[in-house]
């Protein structure tokens, strides 16, 4: 996802076979059912519609839809399985993992570091680390700042990560960040001067978990959930997959529609965040109305406010705050995020004028293909109404 809104693939694929598509679309009436209100929306009729063809169209089971008006959610929306061989539904309780949405909350634990004082935003990220150092290259590490990794002005390579199956042994930090990823063997290191370019780095926020760990002697998945999930009232989200989550999660599924194992990761900050469709939909709450009595001394209302603000250099390529992307589609700006890992697939995206929102969350590798229309679909209804 760059600064004007693109997909992997934005093509159809062959449908399923009919009888995956009648089970689908026999699930839908039920479960959209789930919903705190809107029934009569004509938005949310359009939702279950485009719902219900493009879920069988592109093997992806079922999405979680939250739509938020005024600054509050106004309605949530669930539509086919969380899975297929149980027939088990989707629920507004179904965990989703949303791949680099991650980044977006993980963000909120690295800002609390800078409110506690135990790090400063334009401070050398180097100086503050003593399990793993930046190697030494062409360019000066001591510009590779938090504002700069929360960024991607940072100069920081590895764009993402691919996880490892559930069930196998994690790498360390430490030897993530050296490259022992499966994915690409890359290391976190230098590939330009810091605060010269606009590139997307996975591995910066790595290098910043180490970062939180370093300076709050906790683990990352703990602190987290202590410090930012379970203040916010996000009482089913986590880093982890624990039996309780795993109870409750919907199946991840391939591009061609096949279950596959969840995947699970070491750089949590960038791709391992497990969550509920209520869960995110009140984050973006958050995000957009900055309540201080909801924020629980989380973050200041000021330090959500310079999160959704741009950091230079952009370019053609990305746009980004502390955290927050900046996503364009027909010359309108919302700002969130996207994630794709392989069988999941989420957006969260924002209006920071209007107050609106929209949250998908997709079980499939194709989610892009079901969301992507959607966006289209509520963002024609905010510039009915701007």
């Amino acid at each position: 996802m760059i600064n004007n809104i693109k997909l992997k693939n934005f093509f159809p694929l062959t449908l399923v076979p009919i009888c995956l598509g009648m089970i689908i679309c026999c699930s839908t009436a039920t479960n959209a059912k789930n919903s705190i209100s809107g029934k009569n929306d004509s938005l949310y009729v359009e939702v279950e519609r485009l719902g219900q063809e493009l879920t069988v169209k592109n093997n992806v089971p079922g999405i979680a839809v939250a739509v938020i008006r005024d600054g509050k959610i106004d309605w949530i929306q669930s539509i086919g399985y969380a899975d297929l061989a149980s027939k088990k539904p989707v629920t507004p309780e179904t965990i989703f993992n949303v791949g680099s949405v991650s980044k977006l909350a993980s963000s909120w634990g690295f800002m609390q570091l800078t409110e506690k004082g135990l790090i400063k935003l334009d401070d050398p990220v180097e100086k503050s680390l003593t399990r793993w150092h930046l190697p030494e290259s062409e360019f000066d590490k001591s510009k590779v700042t938090l504002r700069r990794i929360l960024s991607h002005t940072s100069g920081l390579s590895v764009h993402g990560y691919g996880g490892s199956d559930q069930g196998t042994p994690l790498l360390s930090l430490e030897e993530s960040l050296n490259g022992k990823t499966k994915r690409n063997g890359e290391t976190v290191h230098l590939i330009s001067e810091p605060g010269t370019k606009w590139e997307y780095s996975g591995g910066g926020y790595t290098l910043a978990q180490l970062l939180l760990e370093e300076r709050t002697e906790q683990n990352f998945s703990k602190y987290m959930t202590q410090n930012i999930f379970l203040p916010l009232g996000m009482k089913h989200t986590t880093y982890e997959w624990t039996a309780e989550m795993m109870d409750n999660s919907a199946t991840a599924y391939d591009e061609n529609g096949n279950p596959i194992k969840n995947k699970i990761f070491t750089e949590k900050a960038a791709a391992g965040l497990q969550t509920t469709i209520k869960d995110l939909a009140h984050f973006a709450e958050l995000s957009l109305t900055r309540n201080p009595k909801q924020l629980n001394k989380v973050l200041k209302p000021e330090t959500i406010t310079l999160m959704e603000t741009p950091v230079l250099p952009n370019s053609s390529e990305g746009e980004s705050g502390l955290g927050y992307r900046f996503m364009n589609y027909e010359g309108f700006k919302t700002i969130g995020h996207t994630g794709e890992n392989v069988g999941w697939s989420a957006a969260l995206i924002l209006n920071l004028t209007t107050k609106s929102g929209l949250i998908v969350l997709c079980n499939g590798s194709n989610g892009d293909r079901v969301w992507y229309p959607i966006y289209q679909r509520w963002l024609k209804t905010i510039k009915l109404n701007d």
